[in-house]
């Protein structure tokens, strides 16, 4: 057995040794070191990428080891003047093997982008769980804001000349427990005070938490037109199909195969075609539902 194999014994991709050394067969004066460099590698890399994974994994292995033999495949049919000689060397053809070899790296490393994308890609929420979000926050920031009101009130009333830093401290402390401000409360209204702002909350921090919760208050507004649009609307007819909302989507089916001209139209409104559901669509929105029924082919 070859010296340079030996050293892979026992690799996850150990058994594609004798492919990568053929790979390399026309490309280098040593295919047998570039073969152990390989598996060595990308067993490591496809280890760390399993850890990574975790449960997540599938059937990742098998399909890196795939992409990775397709490359190794395509790699076998360069070659190197310098390895096979220069006499009657095909420079054009080699050329053709080295750009369908690179073309099979590139697509190698993209479905690993792609597969990590796929897997760690966040559930899009619904309507309704948005909403329940949305007030959660809107809750927290709206008694965050009466706390700061509350604190700052408190705060005016209090006398802190001649204390110490540390003395002021313990006064506000024993305060606003008193008035069961929670511990996070009173070490911002702390923290404000060594920032060089005073011992209470800046107008500024009122005025932003302000904004989020205006912030707030708009997307319930706009969950709330959401969910009443979707349980209320009918589906729209047009000639070759109709457009409804599902899934928190709005969906355009169509009979049969559109003419590539209104496949373009839904392309350029924002419409990409979903092998799962069979139809164009994009996520439910009010402007969506605006765009979708002024497609040429649905408003005529």
């Amino acid at each position: 057995m070859n010296s340079e194999k030996i050293k892979v014994e026992g690799l996850l991709l150990e058994s594609l040794w004798d492919l990568i050394y053929r790979a390399h067969s026309w490309t280098s004066f040593s295919p047998d070191k570039r073969a152990t460099q390989y598996v060595t590698e990308y067993s490591q890399i496809l280890k760390e990428d399993l850890a990574a994974l975790g449960e997540k994994a599938g059937n990742y292995q098998e399909k890196f080891i795939s992409h990775f033999t397709s490359w190794m495949n395509a790699k076998s049919n360069c070659a190197s003047s310098a390895i096979t000689g220069g006499s009657n060397f095909n420079v054009r053809r080699a050329e053709k093997m080295n750009s369908r070899e690179h073309a099979k790296n590139v697509e190698f490393f993209n479905f690993r982008e792609k597969y990590f994308k796929a897997v760690n890609r966040q559930r899009t929420l619904s309507p309704e769980e948005e909403l329940d979000l949305a007030q959660a926050k809107l809750d927290k920031l709206s008694n965050l804001q009466s706390m700061m009101k509350d604190a700052n009130a408190i705060l005016r009333k209090m006398k802190f000349a001649e204390l110490s830093k540390d003395e002021i401290e313990q006064k506000i402390t024993y305060v606003l427990n008193g008035e069961d401000f929670p511990e996070d409360v009173i070490k911002e209204v702390i923290s404000n005070g060594n920032l060089g702002y005073g011992y209470s909350f800046p107008s500024f921090s009122l005025t932003n938490n302000n904004a989020k919760i205006k912030g707030a208050q708009s997307k319930i507004t706009a969950m709330k037109s959401r969910i009443e649009r979707k349980q209320t609307f009918e589906a729209i007819k047009f000639e070759g199909g109709y457009l409804t909302i599902e899934d928190d989507r709005v969906k355009i089916f169509h009979d049969s195969k559109p003419e590539q001209a209104v496949i373009d139209e839904l392309k350029k409104s924002g419409f990409r075609w979903s092998p799962f559901w069979k139809c164009w669509c994009r996520k439910h929105t009010g402007n969506a539902i605006g765009v979708a029924t002024n497609l040429s082919f649905i408003k005529n």
